[in-house]
C-alpha cells in the first residue's frame, strides 16, 4: 500500500551544527544536498565539534549570499564564507568513527571562530576530492555522505512531531531536529517504516530511524540547553527502545527536491 506525502520544507545546513537555511528547493550532487554539511569546526586533534559539547554553536546566524555565506557571530560581528575556498594542503579529520580529508579555509576565519568560541577550532571544508561512504549495509557503494553524521538526508513527518508536543505536552519547532526535508499527509509515525519515497525523477530510500542525541534539547534560537525537553524526547519519543525521530535516508535518481512536491511512500519489500 502507497500512501501520498507533499514536502512542506526543505533545510540545508551549511557548517555541521550551525543553524540551517529554509530553502523553496534543494539540488543534489554525489554527496548529497548541494552545500549541506560541506563546513565543521574541527579542534586542536581534527575532531568534529557540534551543539552536543558547543550548544552556542546554535547562535550564529547563517545567511545566503552571492557566492557563499555570511556567518554572523552572537555579539553580530560577521565574516564572509566563499564557497570553495580552501587551502592547498588537506588535514586529516575525523567525523565519528570516520578519517577522511578536510581542507582549512583560511587561517584568519578560523582564528575568528577561535576568538568567538573561546577555544581553538579551525574551519574545514570538504572539498571534491574527499570521499565518505555512507555507513549502511543498505547504501549503494557509490553513495556518499558529507560532513553529516552519516546520512545524507534527514526526514520529519509534520504529523509525528503534531503527536510528539501532543503527548509530552510540548511545543517543539520542527527545526530542533534538523531535518532536511518535511513532509505532511502521512500518518503519524509511518516513516519509521523501512521503505522509498517516490518522486517524479527518482525516489528517496528511507534506511534507518535516526536515533536522537542532545542537540534537538538545544532551543535553535537562544542556544541554551533544556533539560525539560531532553526528559521529554526519552519519555514520549521512543522506538524499539530508542530515542528516535525522524528518518534517515539517501537521495536516488533525484536531482532536486521543492516545496510542494507530491510523493509516494511504499512500504520496503
Amino acid at each position: 500500500m502507497s500512501m501520498t506525502a507533499q514536502i512542506t520544507a526543505l533545510y540545508h545546513y551549511p557548517i555541521k551544527s550551525f543553524a540551517g537555511i529554509a530553502v523553496e528547493r534543494l539540488a543534489f550532487d554525489s554527496a548529497g544536498p548541494v552545500d549541506d554539511r560541506r563546513w565543521m569546526l574541527v579542534n586542536a586533534k581534527g575532531r568534529f565539534v557540534s551543539q552536543r559539547d558547543m550548544p552556542e554553536l546554535a547562535n550564529f546566524g547563517v545567511q545566503s549570499q552571492g557566492d557563499g555565506y555570511r556567518i554572523t557571530a552572537p555579539d553580530g560581528d560577521y565574516r564572509n564564507l566563499i564557497r570553495g575556498v580552501a587551502s592547498t594542503a588537506p588535514i586529516t579529520v575525523t567525523v565519528w568513527k570516520d578519517d577522511l580529508d578536510g581542507w582549512e579555509v583560511s587561517s584568519e576565519l578560523s582564528a575568528w571562530f577561535s576568538d568567538k568560541l573561546g577555544k581553538a577550532v579551525r574551519l574545514v571544508y570538504l572539498g571534491t576530492e574527499s570521499e565518505r561512504r555512507v555507513p549502511d549495509a543498505a547504501a549503494l557503494d557509490h553513495e556518499r555522505v558529507g560532513f553529516a553524521d552519516g546520512y545524507p538526508l534527514l526526514l520529519c513527518n509534520q504529523s509525528s512531531l503534531e503527536g510528539l508536543n501532543e503527548r509530552a505536552g510540548v511545543e517543539l519547532d520542527v527545526r530542533r531536529f534538523r531535518p532536511n526535508l518535511v513532509v505532511s499527509g502521512l500518518p503519524m509515525d509511518q516513516e519509521l517504516e523501512l521503505g522509498r519515497l517516490t518522486l517524479a525523477d527518482g525516489h528517496l530510500q528511507l534506511l534507518k530511524p535516526c536515533e536522537r542525541c542532545s542537540i534537538p534539547a538545544v532551543d535553535p534560537d537562544t542556544g541554551v540547553y533544556q533539560r525539560a525537553v531532553a526528559t521529554a524526547l526519552k519519555e514520549h519519543s521512543r522506538f524499539n527502545g530508542k530515542t528516535i525521530f525522524g528518518m534517515n535516508a539517501v537521495a536516488r535518481g533525484v536531482s532536486e527536491l521543492r516545496v510542494g512536491d507530491s510523493a509516494q511512500l511504499a512500504s520496503a519489500d
